[in-house]
């Protein structure tokens, strides 16, 4: 029996643009998981978190006649997300709902105490400066490259590389005991 492949997400957003509204649902399963897990940790509120991938699904539909083909989908959806959650982050602060000294230093809140594992990874996140927080959970949660994570941020790649090694070097040190065979 012949598998066949599953198709591209930049094939499928272009046979949604064509009409075909199921190409759009796959893609929308596709990312919603690491988008979800990615804005979340950007904003430390899952609820708040799934609001945004639906948000980001609906701009994409808005404003599929932008997108080139040929042009990778993956980091143009993951910076449409990325501008959603720093407006959010922006608004609460300008509101005062987070304290003006941790606006850009956003804290996880502590999971359920039964899931230490979980709060120790949240914890090693929070204490992340925030550009490394951005490119360790776009690299992690996301799925990006880091060519992808300079598209997104619009960082130099060199840049994303030196945040992504600190970031990554400062989390392995935090949860060293956590790992296999400690």
């Amino acid at each position: 029996m012949r598998v066949v492949p599953e198709p591209s997400d930049e094939a499928l957003f272009a046979a949604y643009r064509a009409g075909d509204a199921s190409a759009f649902e796959t893609l929308f399963e596709r990312y919603r998981p690491s988008l979800g897990r990615h804005l979340a940790r950007m904003l430390d509120d899952p609820a708040a978190a799934e609001d945004l991938v639906v948000e980001t699904f609906l701009r994409l539909h808005r404003h599929r006649d932008r997108w080139r083909e040929g042009t990778p989908l993956r980091p143009w959806t993951f910076a449409i997300a990325r501008n959603l959650a720093r407006n959010r982050l922006r608004s609460q602060r300008l509101w005062g709902w987070l304290p003006l000294s941790e606006a850009d230093d956003v804290r996880e809140a502590p999971p359920p105490a039964s899931d230490e594992v979980q709060r120790r990874v949240a914890a090693a996140f929070a204490e992340l400066p925030a550009a490394q927080r951005e490119a360790c959970s776009l690299r992690l949660f996301g799925g990006l490259t880091g060519e992808e994570i300079a598209r997104v941020t619009g960082a130099s790649a060199g840049t994303v590389k030196s945040r992504l090694f600190y970031g990554l070097r400062r989390l392995r040190a935090r949860l060293a005991d956590l790992s296999p065979g400690k």
